[in-house]
This record gives C-alpha cells, sequence and structure tokens, in this order.
C-alpha cells in the first residue's frame, strides 16, 4: 500500500492557535500580555523608588505606572498555602515593560523581575470567575492561562481595563 503526500496531510489533526505571551510577576503571581503589544523592557533607574515618573524610549515621554498597585487595589498580600503571607527573600530586580496600549498609548508597567517569553494555545484560555476578583479586590485581568504542570498559571492583563 503506498501513502501519498497529500494523505498524511489529510490524517494530521489541525494546529490548534497559540498565541505568543510575555510573561511577568508582579508581587507573588504571573500575568502576562500578548507580545504584540511590548515594545521594550527595560532596566528600572532606581528599584526602591516610587512607581510614579517617566522614562524616555526614542525621545518620546513615557509615563510609568506602578500596575501591581492598580492591579492589586492598594490590597495587602494574599495569604499562601499555610495561611502567611508569601515570603519576599530579596528586593526583586525591577523593570519597566514598555507597552503600546490603544487607550493610552505608550505606556511603562513597573514588573518584578525580566519577564520572559511564552506560548499558549487557545485552550489553555480561561475566564476568571468573578468572584474571585471581587472577593480579592482585584482589576484589569479576566482571563487565566494555564500552560502546563510546570509552569505557574498566569493572569491575561488587560491594560485598558486598569483605572487611572
Amino acid at each position: 500500500m503506498t501513502y501519498t503526500a497529500l494523505a498524511r496531510y489529510r490524517r494530521l489533526p489541525a494546529q490548534e492557535p497559540t498565541l505568543r505571551l510575555i510573561a511577568f510577576r508582579l508581587r507573588h503571581n504571573w500575568f502576562c500580555l500578548p507580545l504584540a503589544m511590548a515594545r521594550r523592557v527595560i532596566p528600572a533607574a532606581d528599584p526602591t523608588a516610587p512607581g510614579l515618573g517617566l522614562t524616555q524610549l526614542h525621545q518620546e515621554n513615557v509615563p510609568i505606572m506602578d500596575v501591581a498597585d492598580r492591579i492589586y487595589q492598594s490590597a495587602p498580600l494574599l495569604p499562601g498555602p499555610d495561611g502567611a503571607a508569601p515570603a519576599q527573600p530579596h528586593q526583586p530586580l525591577r523593570s519597566i515593560l514598555v507597552v503600546d496600549s490603544p487607550r493610552f498609548g505608550l505606556l511603562g508597567l513597573q514588573i518584578d523581575d525580566i519577564p520572559s517569553l511564552k506560548r499558549a494555545r487557545q485552550s489553555a484560555f480561561s475566564p476568571v470567575p468573578t468572584t474571585y476578583l471581587v472577593m480579592n479586590r482585584l482589576q484589569g485581568i479576566s482571563t487565566l492561562v494555564t500552560l502546563g504542570e510546570p509552569e505557574p498559571p498566569l493572569f491575561l492583563l488587560d491594560i485598558d481595563a486598569l483605572s487611572l
């Protein structure tokens, strides 16, 4: 029995669409944005300084937002599995993720550490229950991205939903 290339092609399952993401840590959770929104990652000038300020990118002033403060709405850290607040062993290396927001234009997001690139299949996206968001006073997220066992879950951030 002979197989043609067309017959082999027809037997392959359809590829599930994937989305490229840029993932970053804010406090003790992981967040992500579509990679297409990201413009540049730059080191924070002073990691201990408050999140308000401006930076320049290609001779354009870019406002910097402490995005963790906006998401968590100044709420205390959520407790860990044993009921205690998560331990912070050292001061994280801070970075500025410059994104292009449809509502705000160029915006610098102050994030913890250096972001990483991820790929997520369409089936990895699921809604976050509204009750969870209300109980934990979270804003700017509505979708959870589950990549697999060794990877932590990611909250898909909606920059335009954050209040300024």
